[in-house]
């Protein structure tokens, strides 16, 4: 008998015939699929719709036993999806953003708070912009900042970054926590938005804050003179 060599990947001649009727045969022994010599170049899987599917160890065809779960629509879908997901803009936290528009650059500002409990902001409250709330020229990371005037949907934020002011939804702007005692879980309201605090608030309908009042006589009312929100 002549030496051959051992294929390493599955024969063409064991192929299967009948995948669609849900009971395969090999096209060269006529016995159920995968026959002995094709089971070797094989791993079993299991298809999301519950059918068995087989897949070649050593290359990359497939294949589904019984009907398919998709069509070619489907297929043409899915495709666009990951086409359109390759070419969305994707900026790294790097120098690779786009150019920055002009925006207010100003001194730090006096303000000073701590959120003591829920629905307790105010102007001087340090929180985390989240990716998005931003031009894409600031990145798509986290920048910490100071708020400088309070409001629904849109507060303005004093960035620690480059001291330039921005108008960031309210709902984007994370609270940075508080410190609690070692082995103690920080309360929920650590971690709300802007937004809900405000919402909480006016749900309590609680008084002015007389830090924040005496702050508005110093320096104004937010929205007026030449420290207004950028639009």
């Amino acid at each position: 008998m002549a030496w051959a060599l051992r294929p390493t990947r599955l024969p063409d001649a064991h192929l299967p015939h009948g995948l669609d009727g849900g009971h395969p045969l090999c096209r060269a022994c006529g016995t159920a699929w995968p026959c002995e010599p094709a089971r070797e170049h094989l791993t079993e899987s299991r298809c999301s719709c519950g059918a068995p599917s087989w897949w070649e160890k050593r290359g990359p065809r497939n294949w589904h036993v019984g009907p398919r779960c998709f069509t070619p629509l489907d297929v043409t879908r899915a495709q666009a999806a990951d086409l359109a997901e390759t070419r969305a803009p994707h900026y790294p936290p790097s120098h690779s953003y786009p150019a920055k528009p002009a925006r207010p650059v100003r001194q730090r500002p006096p303000y000073r708070h701590t959120p003591a409990g829920p629905g307790d902001v105010n102007l001087g409250t340090w929180v985390w912009v989240r990716p998005g709330a931003l031009h894409a020229g600031w990145g798509d990371i986290h920048q910490l900042a100071m708020v400088t005037a309070l409001g629904l949907p849109r507060c303005e934020v004093w960035l620690i970054l480059d001291g330039t002011a921005h108008t960031a939804r309210a709902d984007l702007l994370v609270l940075t926590g508080t410190s609690s005692r070692r082995g103690e879980k920080p309360p929920a309201w650590t971690k709300w938005t802007v937004a809900e605090h405000l919402v909480h608030r006016q749900a309590g309908q609680p008084g002015p804050a007389a830090e924040e009042s005496a702050q508005l006589d110093l320096f104004g009312e937010p929205g007026t003179g030449p420290d207004q929100p950028v639009p």
